[in-house]
């Protein structure tokens, strides 16, 4: 008889929940959403976010606040959303580091991509390879050869271990067979400042980061690191195009929430979000900071962080860089 009234009691439960749950979905939002950024106040993944956050607020009609909790390559913000209530009202902003991260890390407290569902894809940034304008190679083939014949004598700046620059600088040196020794700093800034005074050959900054560096003649371009072209910068060939064909590296942000969070809900998150990525004026803010506004369905953002994951995960095992 208990056992029967266990099961009865668990069942009236269950049919009590499902009407709660409903409510809850067609009532979201009824309040302001936060939404995380594992980053500092005024980088590039803060700066997108809050592009994003302000449309994707008034399309839903209430507020989204943007929280920073800088640190750990993004890891102390994406462990405090994963651990909160699954409800629409705690999301989480995310640049490509975070699927990376559970290869460079010895031990997280969560899963980069079970603990969460993907609202959609935000934005995309290219990337170009750029060097101090004293640096002799003008191009891809001209620094390979240099490499070759110069075995660790090319110097690379990256903003710190695991970053997108330098995953892709592993992929470069790996795929061509070259030696370039690569310099950890703590930040694209201090890397920057020190490939513009000659002291670092090169570096692979965004686009933002670069154009306006290039203007003043404090840095020569390369090549993008992207499959193609950015419109940007339509004359600047890719790495791709420059002899190595399916080269392909850029950067995306994303937004997710807990992996628990009603399908409703998110179905409600998804459809916002790309009505604030196709309204005229947050296309022009992103392209104006060099991005790419993205968009699309759940299952292209989930998609394209699992690829990017195996990716990365190869290169990562490939030139042995050991997780901390």
């Amino acid at each position: 008889m208990k056992l029967h009234r266990l099961l009865a009691c668990g069942l009236s439960l269950l049919v009590a929940t499902i009407p709660f749950m409903s409510a809850l979905a067609q009532d979201y939002p009824h309040r302001p959403i936060k939404v995380v950024v594992g980053y500092a106040p005024g980088g590039g993944t803060d700066i997108f976010a809050r592009v994003i956050a302000d449309k994707l607020g008034r399309v839903l009609g209430q507020p989204i606040i943007v929280e920073n909790k800088a640190g750990a390559n993004g890891n102390i913000a994406a462990d405090q959303v994963a651990k909160s209530p699954a409800d629409g009202y705690s999301l989480l902003f995310v640049v490509n580091t975070h699927v990376t991260n559970v290869d460079m890390y010895a031990s997280l407290s969560y899963d980069p991509i079970k603990d969460f569902s993907p609202v959609g894809l935000v934005v995309s940034t290219p990337l170009l390879l750029v060097a101090t304008p004293s640096f002799a190679p003008n191009n891809i083939h001209e620094l390979l050869a240099f490499a070759k014949s110069n075995p660790g004598k090319a110097t690379f700046a990256t903003p710190g271990i695991g970053s997108p620059a330098h995953l892709t600088i592993e992929m470069l040196k790996a795929s061509a067979g070259v030696d370039i020794q690569v310099i950890h700093y703590k930040g694209a800034g201090p890397a920057q400042t020190d490939v513009m005074a000659g002291h670092v050959n090169m570096q692979i900054p965004t686009l933002a980061q670069a154009l306006p560096q290039e203007k003043a003649n404090k840095l020569k371009l390369l090549a993008q690191t992207g499959l193609t072209r950015s419109a940007l910068a339509p004359d600047l060939s890719t790495i791709a195009e420059q002899g190595m064909p399916g080269f392909q590296s850029s950067i995306w942000f994303a937004l997710l929430a807990p992996s628990a969070t009603p399908q409703s809900v998110m179905t409600r998150l998804n459809r916002a979000l790309n009505e604030a990525l196709t309204a005229p004026d947050t296309v022009a803010k992103l392209r104006e900071m060099g991005g790419d506004p993205m968009g699309g369905t759940q299952e292209q953002a989930a998609k394209l962080m699992l690829s990017d994951q195996v990716k990365w995960r190869k290169v990562i095992k490939e030139v042995g860089i050991k997780p901390q």
